[in-house]
This record gives C-alpha cells, sequence and structure tokens, in this order.
C-alpha cells in the first residue's frame, strides 16, 4: 500500500461511518471544491460573454480561466475546448454536427463496451444515413479487446467512437493505437473519457483523436459542466446544432453568422459556476494525484479483486491488464439488486443494473451486476467491511 492519505475529512459525508464506492456515476464533492461553486454565487454571479457591467467581465473571466485550466488538463488549447453542460450533450451535439457526407453503407466503428450515451447518438445517425455499425468485441475470458480488431477499418470506415475506460470492468482502451487506426483509412476519431480522466493521463496531441470529452463531476466537480475538445482543422467546418444567444457574430431576418471562435457551440447561458467548480476540482484532483493517489487506488482495487475471488459465490467480471479503480461481479445465487439493497442497509453504497451499458453486459450472457467503483475517499477498512457484509448477506440470502 502507498502512503497516501484519503482525505476524509474533506467530504462531510463521510463523517458517520458511510462508505460510498460509486464513484464511476459521480465522485463527491471535496468542501475545498465546494467553496468554489458557492463563492461564485456569493460573490461573481453574473451573465457571461453578454453584459459591459464589471461584474459580469469578472465573471466572464473566472469562466474563460477555467476554461484554459480544463484545457490543459487534457494537454489542449482554450481555443479549442468547448464547455457543453455534460458528456451526454456533448456527444449528441457532435454526432450532429460532424462534417462528414454521408453515405449509405458508410461504417462507423464502435466498441461493443460502450456507454449509451456513446451509442444511442451513433444510432440514430445510422438510421437516418443507413450506415453501417461495426464492433470492438471483447474477449470474456480475458476482459481485453480481440487481436484482429484492425481488420474492421476499412475505405468505408468514416467515424471511430470509442470510451476511453469501460465503465462496466474499467477495461483501458489502447486510445492511440485505435486512432491511428482511424486516421490511415481518413476516419474520424471521438473519444469518450468520462470514464477515464479521474485515472488516465489524457493528452490530445499524443492520443492523436479529434473529438474528446469528458464531465466535471465525474473528477470530482459538480454535475453542469463537461469539456469538450474538437480538433482545430475540424470544428471551423462544423454547423452548430444547438443555437441561440451567445454563438452568433450577426442575426437578420433570414440568416445568421456565427461566431468565429469555439463559442459558437456554446449557445445559450452556461452554467458558470459549475465551469469554475471543474476547474478547481481538477486543481484539487492534481494535487491528489502528484501524493500518490492512482497506485494508492491501484492498490485499493487489487484488494479487493483479490477479496471477490476468495469467495466461491461470486464472479468477477475481466478487465484485463489496465483498468480504472472499479470491479464489477455478480453471484449466481443471489440478485446484484439483493446484493445493492442488503449493503445499502448497512451504509454502503454500490451500483447494481446494467449500468447504462447493456450490450456488454448481454456480451458476458447478463442482465445485472454489483459495480463498485472506488475514489480519492475509500480506504482498506472499508473494502474489509464490504466483504465482511457481503459474506453476512451470502449466509442469509444464499
Amino acid at each position: 500500500m502507498t502512503h497516501y492519505s484519503p482525505p476524509i475529512g474533506q467530504f462531510t459525508r463521510l463523517q458517520h461511518n458511510y462508505c460510498y464506492f460509486d464513484s464511476a456515476a459521480t465522485c463527491l464533492v471535496p468542501e475545498v471544491v465546494l467553496q468554489h461553486w458557492l463563492g461564485f454565487y456569493r460573490d461573481s454571479h453574473a451573465s457571461v460573454h453578454r453584459s459591459s457591467h464589471a461584474a459580469s467581465r469578472a465573471a466572464t473571466l473566472l469562466v474563460e480561466q477555467a476554461r484554459a485550466q480544463i484545457a490543459q488538463f487534457i494537454g489542449a488549447d482554450p481555443s479549442d475546448l468547448c464547455l457543453p453542460p455534460s458528456t451526454t450533450v456533448a456527444l449528441n451535439m457532435v454526432a450532429e454536427q460532424l462534417p462528414i457526407d454521408w453515405q449509405a453503407g458508410d461504417e462507423i466503428i464502435l466498441s461493443v463496451a460502450e456507454h449509451h450515451a456513446n451509442l444511442l447518438p451513433w444510432q440514430r445517425l445510422a438510421e437516418r444515413h443507413q450506415l453501417t455499425l461495426k464492433w470492438l468485441e471483447f474477449d470474456v475470458h480475458s476482459g481485453t479487446l480481440v487481436n484482429d480488431w484492425q481488420q474492421l477499418f476499412s475505405a468505408r470506415t468514416k467515424l471511430l467512437a470509442i470510451t476511453a475506460a469501460s465503465n462496466l470492468t474499467g477495461a483501458i482502451m489502447p486510445l492511440a493505437e485505435l486512432c491511428a487506426a482511424a486516421r490511415e483509412v481518413g476516419a474520424l476519431s471521438v473519444i469518450d473519457a468520462a470514464q477515464a480522466a479521474a485515472h488516465v493521463q489524457l493528452d490530445v496531441q499524443q492520443l492523436g483523436c479529434d473529438v474528446l470529452v469528458f464531465s466535471g463531476h465525474k473528477c470530482y466537480g459538480v454535475t453542469g459542466a463537461a469539456g469538450l475538445f474538437l480538433q482545430p482543422q475540424l470544428w471551423p467546418r462544423m454547423q452548430p446544432w444547438l443555437r441561440g444567444g451567445g454563438m452568433v457574430e450577426q442575426v437578420g431576418r433570414e440568416q445568421a453568422q456565427w461566431l468565429a471562435s469555439i463559442q459558437r457551440f456554446e449557445a445559450g447561458s452556461p452554467d458558470s459556476a459549475a465551469i469554475v467548480t471543474f476547474a478547481a476540482a481538477l486543481r484539487w484532483l492534481a494535487e491528489q494525484q502528484a501524493a500518490g493517489l492512482h497506485p494508492y487506488l491501484a492498490d485499493l482495487r487489487q484488494q479487493l479483486v483479490q477479496g471477490l475471488q476468495q469467495r466461491e459465490w461470486l464472479r468477477v467480471l475481466p478487465s484485463g491488464g489496465a483498468a480504472t479503480p472499479l470491479v464489477s461481479f455478480y453471484s449466481p445465487q443471489i440478485h446484484a439488486y439483493d446484493l445493492a439493497l442488503w449493503l445499502d442497509a448497512a451504509d454502503i453504497a454500490v451500483r447494481a443494473g446494467s449500468h447504462c451499458a447493456q450490450p456488454f453486459l448481454q456480451h458476458f450472457g447478463l442482465e445485472s451486476v454489483v459495480r463498485v467503483s472506488l475514489g480519492a475517499y475509500n480506504t482498506a477498512q472499508q473494502i474489509q467491511r464490504l466483504l465482511s457484509e457481503l459474506d453476512q448477506a451470502h449466509a442469509l440470502l444464499a
């Protein structure tokens, strides 16, 4: 175990023996980060990019400083970073805005591990244009991509849309290799990094992707803000899907001219407090990473996996060699929801169900699993408590 010390005191919700194991859905927010959200509304709240008064100028500066910090986190230039309200909104925007001349029979490559947010928009697009969806498959025993995935790419491939890490198993994708394969056939690449951003170093230049999106609330921020990187040679060719105030240079009765900046994709009033808090959360996360958070969570995950595997009545989904700090498991004897409810009664929060990844779960021949996803506030003692409660559930429910 590393010498990282979990900052449990920064999370008021954890003061009464409460175990939170659902960080892959949303992270708890540290008090120091939450103060940035409250401070914005208390001291800096004003409309941004619109009004000419001093308060608006100050609020605009805070949002643009946050944009720069969020962009830096993924190695992007701030001028190429859009600030939508969520990853789901961003992916829908991208699906409708990409400057691709779709022809019937063109191909979109996805993985079977996609979250529904990075599947349903492409299904709609495929139905509209009679496109072919092709699938990167996983080995159900190893939890890794099958070896011949390169053969999926062809002259008809126009787009790769891929998760950076599975929200069901935690398996981390070979993103650079996948994006390179897309480039070789002239296809664009879209990365859904919502599950990976808090755990994997992401650099859009090194990855060579065209689009990357991730969420603030999965990086210890609040809901309402996401980061959407658009490659600088790409976004000037894109027509905004969401239209309204704040994204136009000029509007006439019949036509409108969009802003020349990335803000052309930010119609409407932004959630400024969430954006400012997003940047504060990333600063906090960087401090935790420097203190050893990544190896600490890897150690915790290994303890959890070993503990689950020692119980013959449980089955752990495989994740391959590289994974985010989450584990999904199930019992052939006890339903996942019953296990989750038992744990909930003991103040242990886990998630049970299909996890918005039904095709992947079906790939394993399952309908529901229990997922334990770890964060900076979890401890080895909590892992042991979880395992002990599972033993009690088995003794009474099996």
